[in-house]
């Protein structure tokens, strides 16, 4: 009675995996059909039987009892079946219809003979079906049953009349199964807007469904994209505090390091150190060798200076051939010794693609950051002691005086003025 509302199985008549609730839900369906027509069948030989104890019919008790235990087994073994069977298909559903239907057109031939007297009340009766599937199946299957109903009801009551001489009127009989027609007729056509709504509102279910599964999907579209675009994000913002060549962080990402050390010395006194380092000679290397091997070569002074850090130190590249150097929670003399320790490593280094003996040295210049200065005036001090180093002959270390009041602009541009290479 409801094969419209059960959900379609494979093409193999069984339920796919992940599909138990569907399943259970046709199962559900099913039984409780199987309930209403068993309920049916008992409330018509109730009424057999009470015209029998009336005395409006000559029924006999084994013709009820026929027709009771024909009609009431058949049900249960449908219900039975349908509880215990591991999955329902759509094969099945079709199976269960028309037994259903089938046991009903016997039941229904054999009680309008038994009846006798009161055959009229079959169709009554047959009202009882045509009720039961108003929510639950289409108009044509409704109209299958009223039709058969009719057919049955005449054709059984000419049969009882004319061939086992049972009484009553025929053509009386015929007028009530006409009368009956109307009635089936309308409830043949509310099963069908029945049915209408429900695919309406199926169809509205379904594209709500869709709708949802639709927002879902672009939702989770939404969440990579703005992953994507965070991750790009975050490339962008490396590629912009980070040298392409070396691979140190650029100018731009060691100012704002400057910057967060100037402000963590005013905020608790921590002290902190500047070291500049120029390549000498560089410019010779690109003459001789060309540009890429002096890309070589910055790239591996870069690599030294990186690795023999400290976690909390930072190296950049400050332009061209120099760097620059921020050692956290170091004196002027601390920072002196570990210059001057990659001063050798830089010295000692063999580059890759050149002759073993081919070696580069470096010029540093070192400022401790000072209390009455920013952090350009203590930039310029490392600067101009950088300046004395180059002057002094190159490869050397050279440190700042520690002096607050002297301003460290002049030497700064002295050394700008003058070629360092």
């Amino acid at each position: 009675m409801a094969e419209d509302q059960v959900p379609f199985a494979d093409h193999e008549g069984t339920v796919p995996s992940g599909d138990v609730e569907k399943n259970e839900r046709r199962r559900g369906i099913l039984l409780r059909n199987a309930k209403l027509v068993f309920a049916g069948y008992v409330l018509t030989q109730l009424a057999t039987l009470a015209g029998r104890l009336l005395g409006l019919s000559t029924v006999r008790h084994h013709e009820i009892l026929w027709v009771t235990g024909f009609t009431l087994t058949s049900s249960a073994l449908f219900y039975a079946i349908t509880r215990f069977r591991k999955s329902i298909s759509t094969g099945y559903v079709n199976l269960f219809h028309f037994g259903q239907y089938v046991i009903w057109l016997v039941a229904y031939a054999g009680w309008v003979l038994t009846l006798r007297e009161i055959r009229v009340m079959a169709l009554f009766c047959a009202m009882m079906p045509l009720t039961f599937m108003l929510s639950d199946t289409k108009a044509a299957k409704s109209l299958t049953i009223a039709l058969s109903a009719f057919v049955i009801q005449i054709v059984a009551s000419w049969y009882a009349i004319a061939g086992l001489g049972q009484p009553g009127v025929f053509k009386l009989e015929v007028y009530y199964a006409f009368c009956f027609a109307p009635s089936a007729l309308f409830l043949c056509y509310l099963s069908g807007l029945f049915s209408q709504q429900r695919m309406e509102v199926k169809a509205a279910k379904r594209s709500a469904e869709e709708s949802r599964d639709a927002l879902v999907t672009e939702v989770a579209k939404t969440k990579r994209a703005n992953a994507e675009l965070g991750e790009a994000m975050k490339t962008i913002e490396a590629m912009a505090r980070v040298d392409v060549l070396t691979g140190l962080f650029n100018r731009r990402h060691l100012m704002d390091a400057l910057d967060m050390a100037a402000k963590r010395h005013a905020r608790a006194g921590q002290a902190f150190s500047i070291v500049i380092v120029d390549i000498d000679h560089f410019k010779h290397v690109n003459d001789t060798y060309g540009h890429l091997q002096g890309d070589v070569v910055l790239r591996e002074v870069a690599l030294v200076l990186q690795r023999t850090l400290r976690a909390c130190d930072l190296c950049a590249r400050y332009g061209g051939e120099e760097f620059m150097l921020l050692l956290e929670q170091t004196r002027a003399k601390e920072a002196q010794v570990c210059a001057e320790r990659l001063r050798q490593l830089v010295e000692q280094h063999r580059f890759t693609g050149f002759d073993p003996k081919f070696s580069v040295t470096i010029s540093l210049g070192i400022a401790e950051f000072a209390d009455a200065q920013s952090i350009d005036q203590c930039i310029a001090r490392a600067d101009a002691a950088l300046y004395r180093a180059k002057r002094a002959g190159r490869d050397r270390v050279e440190v700042a005086d520690f002096v607050n009041s002297r301003p460290a602009s002049q030497p700064a541009e002295a050394a700008a003025a003058q070629p360092r290479s």
